[in-house]
């Protein structure tokens, strides 16, 4: 049965023609393509694919070989579970949307990519000295292991200006937590954002109340 996005690796190609990385791009299914870089010392396999929540199986369906190195998802903000992520770990294959890929062939690092955000965030938990382990629910929660204290868990939202209706998508997207961090430095919680995050049983904390929230936060 043929899939829905088929034509993700042809609309992929396309954006990247302008990348001033990339010196050719070939689809070679309707899921996937090859590209040739600068950097690259050979053809680079591409997965392709739309899906607005993506589990295990919708990567494994477009997974045609361990030379994948990168799966690109069309949607800005893709729901990444946690069976979608382990697989991506397990087979070493970097995964976001149209401007992470960007970013990898940008850093000419793909397997083992992650956007600078998410790579903030998880280092920042696991030096946390109350911190025993991070397990990523989502691509954007985080559940939180603490020495002494029970698991917490913390919603990312990077949204500069975080509105009621962010924090309501944001938890009925990822799932409910404890802490909505605004991961955004820049970010202005509006007063109906934190009313809307109070009464799912949230708060809404910027990146060093959440650090000294981990020490005593239920």
């Amino acid at each position: 049965m043929a899939r829905n996005d088929e034509w993700t690796a042809g609309w992929t190609a396309e954006k990247l023609h302008g990348h001033s990385e990339v010196l050719s791009t070939e689809p070679i299914t309707g899921n996937a393509l090859k590209i040739k870089t600068k950097k690259s010392k050979g053809l680079i396999l591409i997965a392709t694919l739309s899906v607005d929540t993506v589990r295990k199986d919708d990567f494994a369906e477009v997974y045609l070989s361990k030379d994948v190195v990168f799966a690109m998802n069309v949607p800005k903000n893709a729901v990444y579970y946690k069976s979608a992520i382990r697989f991506a770990e397990n087979k070493s294959f970097g995964i976001g949307g149209l401007s992470d890929l960007f970013a990898a062939l940008n850093g000419n690092s793909y397997r083992q990519y992650l956007s600078k955000e998410t790579r903030f965030v998880l280092r920042g938990l696991e030096q946390h000295t109350k911190v025993s382990s991070v397990n990523r629910i989502t691509n954007r929660l985080y559940e939180v292991s603490r020495h002494g204290l029970e698991p917490i868990r913390i919603l990312a939202l990077n949204e500069y200006d975080l509105t009621a209706d962010a924090v309501r998508s944001g938890i009925e997207n990822h799932g409910k937590c404890s802490i909505i961090l605004t991961s955004n430095p820049n970010c202005r919680p509006s007063d109906e954002s934190i009313r809307a995050a109070d009464s799912a049983g949230a708060k809404v904390l910027k990146w060093g109340e959440m650090l000294g929230a981990l020490n005593y936060a239920k």
